[in-house]
């Protein structure tokens, strides 16, 4: 039985798609149509229907892809951010002003951060 990775590099990197069986195809058919939809939409809508072949899906996805470059998006890795985004001393000001836990106030950095950016700058100015 074959992994995704053993049928992506089969697809992509031209290897032995041949070795790929019908089941492995029918398997991942849905995950690559979902991941080349984010760069072929157009391509992945035409293949996105309830009672498509899923073999026939997968090895038009193989010829699609015989004549593009590899796809690096597939595999990204996020970004590593090791610095941290507040300092130690205003993070803890903003728990202590906000009355919030730590994953509450990681929350608000991560999705709302103008926000909190804007908070800080208040806090400080009443401050001094």
């Amino acid at each position: 039985m074959a992994e995704l990775i053993d049928v992506f590099n089969a697809m992509i990197k031209r290897g032995n798609w041949e070795e790929i069986t019908v089941e492995e195809k029918e398997k991942n058919f849905f995950i690559f149509n979902r991941y080349f939809s984010k760069r072929y939409p157009e391509q992945a809508q035409l293949l996105n229907l309830k009672n498509i072949d899923k073999v026939v899906g997968m090895e038009l996805w193989y010829q699609f892809m015989k004549n593009e470059p590899y796809p690096s998006y597939f595999w990204s890795k996020s970004e590593k951010n090791d610095k941290p985004i507040l300092a130690t001393k205003d993070y803890k000001m903003l728990l202590v002003s906000l009355k919030v836990k730590p994953d509450d106030l990681d929350y608000l950095i991560e999705k709302h951060y103008n926000f909190v950016k804007e908070e800080l700058s208040y806090l400080k100015k009443v401050n001094t």
